[in-house]
């Protein structure tokens, strides 16, 4: 199949044929990379302990914070060159992936710059104690100088993934996981580095995956778009649309970011370095379970994006019921796994003798309770943000994060201790539903008088 035929099938292919082709990649890829966290979380409490795994739990809310800028750039330029592609200005979408990798190389150089002197700091103010402090910098300070692997291979992924080549993009995430897993056994239990040797896996798994992003734009021959040097620059119009259309990816990250740090101080504040390791256990089980359904957004975006750049309105809307229905599926699946096996799934970070074994298992049932609602939320911010549409997108993101979830985490543990920092998310998770399924209500009658006017 030619290069452009990938870009043709978008507009042409049947529609559930299409998800599975992009979003099984793109499932897999998500897994594979909610994995690097898993693997680390798993092998650190097993060969270090309880505080080690509450120092890596503490270094999640930093990252997520920074990793709001390659959402940004990555989605954003994702969604325009699919809507480039969509209407055959293939100049223009180059322009947008070389925009991509200058943006990348040149916010690692200065994040490196800015975090590594003032890491303790940085740390702290994310809800680190003294007694985990110093290896969580340790911890840190690899994965910071490495970043510019992360942000070229998850953030140039996405763009390999906008202009067609899917399997490619899941390929890219598999070696750099299957490496991790392996150096993260090999650092940990065999030469005893600990949380150093956990960092130290991950940055060299991603950059294997990087080099895998290098081959595939300046050697195979398979690229659709050229990342041509002269691309490799700003341009203020590109950016500007680029910012726009990611701008709902940034939001969604930034309020992640500060629930996840506020949710790591409140439970510092009811139960101490113990309630942090059970975040880092119950956030690692349960990202690993829904990032298949951001996973199936995802993959679904260059078909949205394609289908509204040509004016295909009833391909968007079959897309998008189908996606709403598979996503509904997978978290039901992943609610009935953790209800039925919490116990097994905490015994395997810090083995089934641990003290925090019973409370543990208690949050992890908590906070999973109201799992199959999630989907609806994250797809629909998704298929907003493909349709550039930000503000509907940045709108629905804001319902859980912001407007019920923060407040429930500032109240409801001064009610009723470690356990309203459990129930705060099963609560806003049933809240942004009921206020997002009207938004799905809304949509789905626009795409039909669409389709009666001719699309």
């Amino acid at each position: 199949m030619g290069r452009g035929e990938h870009v043709r099938e978008l507009g042409e292919l049947n529609i559930f044929r299409l998800i599975l082709r992009y979003s099984t990649p793109s499932i897999v890829s998500t897994v594979v990379d909610a994995a690097y966290n898993l693997i680390d979380r798993i092998f650190v409490g097993r060969a270090c302990g309880e505080e080690a795994l509450a120092a890596v739990t503490v270094c999640f809310s930093p990252t997520l914070f920074f990793l709001a800028f390659a959402m940004t750039v990555g989605h954003g330029s994702a969604t325009m060159v699919s809507i480039m592609l969509g209407e055959k200005r293939r100049d223009a979408a180059e322009a947008y992936l070389g925009q991509a990798a200058f943006l990348f190389l040149a916010f690692s150089v200065m994040l490196a710059a800015v975090v590594v002197p003032n890491m303790e700091a940085v740390l702290r103010f994310f809800g680190a104690t003294e007694k985990i402090l110093p290896m969580a910098s340790q911890y840190y300070t690899i994965l910071v100088c490495g970043i510019v692997f992360e942000k070229i291979s998850y953030g140039l992924g996405n763009l390999i993934r906008a202009e067609g080549r899917p399997a490619f993009a899941m390929g890219v995430i598999l070696v750099g996981g299957v490496v991790n897993a392996v150096l993260d056994y090999v650092f940990l239990f065999h030469f005893g580095w600990g949380v150093r040797g956990a960092a130290a896996a991950t940055v060299i798994a991603q950059a294997c995956a990087s080099v895998m992003v290098a081959h595939f734009y300046f050697f195979s021959g398979r690229n659709y778009l050229k990342l041509r040097l002269k691309n490799v620059r700003v341009r203020m119009d590109a950016l500007r649309n680029m910012l726009s259309a990611g701008s709902p990816s940034f939001v969604i990250q930034i309020l992640a970011a500060f629930s996840t740090m506020l949710f790591v101080m409140q439970a510092r504040n009811f139960g101490a370095e113990g309630a942090i390791a059970i975040i880092g256990v119950s956030s690692s089980v349960n990202i690993f379970l829904y990032l298949p359904v951001v996973g199936l957004s995802m993959g679904a975006q260059p078909i949205f994006g394609y289908n509204w750049g040509a004016g295909n309105f009833s391909r968007v809307r079959e897309a998008f019921v189908n996606i709403l229905l598979l996503s509904t599926g997978i978290c039901v699946v992943g609610f009935a796994f953790v209800e039925i096996f919490a116990g097994e799934i905490f015994s395997l970070f810090l083995g089934g003798d641990s003290p925090l074994m019973s409370t543990g298992e208690r949050a992890m049932r908590i906070l999973a309770c109201m799992f199959p609602l999630i989907g609806a939320n994250i797809v629909t911010s998704g298929y907003f943000q493909a349709t550039k549409r930000p503000k509907f997108s940045i709108f629905v993101t804001t319902l859980r994060q912001l407007i019920f979830l923060a407040p429930l985490l500032f109240c409801l543990p001064h009610l009723v201790g470690l356990d309203g920092v459990w129930a705060s998310f099963p609560i806003a998770d049933f809240a942004a539903f009921a206020l997002t399924f009207a938004f799905i209500i809304r949509e789905l009658r626009s795409l039909d008088g669409r389709v009666r006017i001719g699309g």
